[in-house]
């Protein structure tokens, strides 16, 4: 039910369900990294990023994650790091709008961040 909400946008909605997963299945690692890019979307970065790095601690060989960091990371302004991280992406759909928006069906926050970091566009908005 959590893609569901997703693929139409119910970020919110998709949250909950992606928490019960979680619940329900803590070794579930889609569950899991779905509920960091839901966080994502709704502009929880912090516990997003949390999220994320809790899950690379785990499983640091899941490419998704690592790939979700580092946009999350580019958008932070933390620039340096997000080039460490995608360095360990071996995985060239991530470069992939396409594959990422129908196949991967990432929230379109990340879509757009992704892409920033891969053009070298910044996305940190200057302090007022």
């Amino acid at each position: 039910m959590g893609n569901a909400h997703a693929g139409a946008g119910r970020y919110a909605e998709a949250l909950a369900y992606y928490d019960g997963a979680v619940q329900l299945a803590p070794a579930f690692s889609f569950a899991a990294a779905n509920k960091a890019l839901a966080l994502y979307q709704l502009e929880q970065d912090e516990l997003s990023l949390h999220e994320m790095r809790s899950l690379l601690r785990r499983y640091p060989s899941f490419v998704d994650v690592r790939a979700a960091l580092t946009a999350a990371l580019w958008r932070a302004g933390q620039e340096a790091e997000a080039e460490d991280q995608w360095l360990r992406v071996d995985d060239p759909r991530y470069r992939e709008r396409d594959w990422l928006v129908t196949k991967r069906r990432w929230p379109p926050r990340l879509v757009g961040d992704l892409l920033a970091f891969l053009s070298l566009q910044s996305t940190v908005v200057p302090a007022a």
